[in-house]
């Protein structure tokens, strides 16, 4: 992973964090850490039975927040593989939090895990990435 930190790629179109995308979710990551954090809430536009949050969503969100680790120092990191855990069903209007944290690195792959959970701490969904972190 190491390196200085270079100019990314334009992520201002990206589904989950892109400001500039119209039918985006418009998550903002902050760094919590080492890893980053947003918060979400879902609406009837994010179902796939009726009201419940479809799980792409939320293996959207993990994605997202898997990269935004290495994208929050500046660097770009593209997911390799990803495992999704669904824990909980999750409804329209609730509010989420979203997490993630590196736990690896050896050359240019990184390991992280991600995680989706109520105000509360309850976890709805989580999961684990291999990423493909550019370097200098």
């Amino acid at each position: 992973m190491g390196g200085a930190a270079h100019a990314v790629r334009d992520a201002s179109r990206c589904f989950v964090c892109g400001p500039d995308n119209p039918i985006g979710l418009k998550l903002r990551f902050a760094r919590e850490g080492e890893g980053v954090r947003a918060e979400f809430t879902p609406s009837d536009l994010h179902v796939g039975y009726e009201g419940l949050v479809h799980g792409g969503i939320l293996a959207a969100l993990i994605d997202d927040a898997l990269a935004n680790i290495w994208f929050a120092r500046g660097q770009e990191a593209v997911t390799a593989k990803i495992e999704v855990r669904f824990r909980r069903e999750v409804r329209p209007g609730e509010r989420l939090v979203v997490s993630a944290h590196p736990t690896g690195s050896k050359g240019g792959m990184a390991t992280a895990k991600a995680a989706v959970a109520r105000p509360d701490g309850e976890v709805v969904a989580e999961g684990t990435g291999f990423l493909a972190v550019k370097d200098d």
